[in-house]
């Protein structure tokens, strides 16, 4: 004597099938934004380092002009007193330390420049992982779903 399935509603599966799919989009959504985000990141590095590269030059010149500004007035004389040149001291400082801040700067972004690619490389493994589980295995896992809710739903025609 066979015992029966006792079948007397499908709905959770039908529920669970749909909340997979939704699961799918959503994944693969998530996956095409993190690789257009590290796309982007790195771009963004690469300009990084242009602009501090370009800010270091801009720096050095406006560096450059501040020491000879305060050379010229430290050789000037007024009469046998030197004059005040504690604007000019001021100014080479500030240049200094704009100087000193874009040098900080590019320093960063090279080490960014060079770790980036590391943490992709860390990334890409799992991501990869669940990018073939959500192309390939849940369709899968969703097509049987689908043929065991009809096969239930039968079963439940008969009895």
């Amino acid at each position: 004597m066979n015992p029966s399935a006792n079948v007397h509603n499908v709905d959770g599966l039908s529920l669970f099938q749909m909340s997979l799919q939704h699961f799918q989009e959503k994944a693969k959504d998530a996956l095409m934004n993190i690789d257009m985000d590290l796309r982007r990141t790195q771009e963004w590095l690469e300009e990084q380092y242009s602009h501090w590269q370009t800010e270091i030059r801009q720096a050095e010149d406006a560096l450059t002009q501040a020491m000879l500004e305060l050379k010229r007035k430290k050789l000037m004389k007024v009469g046998e007193r030197t004059p005040d040149t504690s604007e000019e001291e001021k100014q080479v400082k500030k240049c200094k330390a704009r100087l000193d801040h874009a040098e900080d700067k590019i320093e960063k972004t090279k080490h960014w420049m060079r770790a980036f690619p590391e943490a992709i490389l860390d990334y890409e493994g799992p991501g990869r992982q669940l990018k073939t589980q959500v192309e390939n295995t849940i369709p899968t896992m969703t097509a049987f779903l689908s043929q065991k809710i009809a096969a239930l739903e039968q079963y439940q025609k008969l009895g």
